[in-house]
């Protein structure tokens, strides 16, 4: 019995590629169709702006005295009136985190001596307040009641909000990659296909305004409330596309 080696051969090739087929669920390719694929990768941008809804407002108490035990009492009871002002404003305890609490010695330093003037006790607090309407208030009342330290004011919007315009500047992202491919495939004569491949760039980026840091003293001094501007907050995203031509 003759075997025809050539049949043979190409029988096995044939046998190869439909067991590629049923196994990866994909076509094979040879090396030099794979070597032959063109493509265009371009980079799309977008950014959301928004008016935040939320504001982070970190305030504190600072007091001294010579005894430790008199300094800490006196601070209690400061931040105490604080936490019933911020209660009469409608802001409930879990939106008031206790970023610092610090009891340190205070040196005085003369003719090279150092003697221990007494001691300072800071507690700070971080406020989240959700109506803005309110900034004002949390600053001016408490400000009475004894606050005498603060950082600068940041904004922001619930993580809900956020998502939902960071899709929305995603989806901007894709079309400005399109626009990209579209124009580039039209200046040299090609027609490009649907996307071969998206990747999403770096988890979203949020611009957040800022307010400046607060003088207590003036603040003190002045009756007309503090204003505040809010100002916007940017959300950017942006991806990268392969499309094939």
């Amino acid at each position: 019995m003759k075997i025809n080696f050539a049949s043979f051969k190409s029988a096995l090739i044939m046998i190869a590629i439909f067991s590629t087929i049923l196994t990866t669920g994909v076509p094979a390719f040879s090396a030099e169709q794979v070597k032959e694929r063109k493509t265009i990768t371009v980079q799309g941008s977008s950014s959301v702006t928004a008016a935040p809804t939320i504001a982070y407002v970190s305030i504190g108490v600072t007091t001294f005295n010579k005894n430790a035990a008199t300094a800490q009492s006196e601070n209690a009871i400061k931040m105490d009136r604080v936490y019933k002002t911020l209660a009469s404003l409608g802001i409930k305890k879990d939106k008031i985190k206790t970023v610092n609490y610090n009891i340190s010695p205070r040196y005085d330093y003369k003719n090279n001596v150092t003697t221990l003037a007494g001691y300072n006790v800071i507690n700070s607090i971080r406020v989240t307040v959700t109506d803005l309407n309110k900034v004002s208030d949390v600053l001016d009342m408490t400000v009475k009641e004894g606050v005498n330290q603060s950082n600068p004011i940041s904004f922001g919007a619930t993580e809900e909000e956020r998502d939902k315009l960071y899709l929305q500047a995603l989806s901007q992202a894709v079309l400005n990659a399109k626009e990209k491919a579209n124009t580039i495939a039209a200046a040299t004569g090609i027609t490009i296909s649907k996307p071969a491949n998206i990747i999403e760039g770096s988890s979203a980026h949020f611009v957040q305004s800022n307010y400046r840091a607060m003088d207590m003293a003036k603040m003190a001094a002045e009756a007309a409330p503090t204003p505040i501007s809010e100002g916007e907050m940017t959300i950017e995203a942006n991806v990268t596309v392969i499309f094939d031509y």
